[in-house]
């Protein structure tokens, strides 16, 4: 579902068979500062999956396909979780996030 740059919270909400405030309470509990977070949070991990496997070696196609509508907000992303850009994550070699 995140890979829809269209998915709001509403929308997740109601997939899961539940309400907006249920289901930011229960972000906030296990630890996301709130929905947006979340979302983000698993794009990254997807983008860092779809290079690492071969799946796609061009980072701007791969940060699109996993839902984020533009580049400066998918390279913002990346840094906030990772702590480096793309290029320094990869040319390093690094293949885990930043915080785990």
């Amino acid at each position: 579902a995140w890979r829809d740059p269209n998915l709001t919270l509403n929308t997740l909400a109601t997939e899961l068979f539940t309400n907006r405030t249920t289901l930011a309470k229960v972000l906030r509990e296990i630890g996301y500062d709130n929905y947006t977070i979340y979302i983000n949070r698993l794009r990254i991990e997807d983008f860092l999956s779809q290079i690492n496997s071969g799946q796609s070696e061009n980072f701007q196609e791969a940060f699109f396909f996993v839902g984020f509508r533009s580049r400066t907000t998918a390279l913002r992303n990346f840094k906030l979780f990772t702590g480096k850009t793309p290029s320094e994550y990869f040319q390093k070699g690094d293949k885990v996030m930043a915080d785990e």
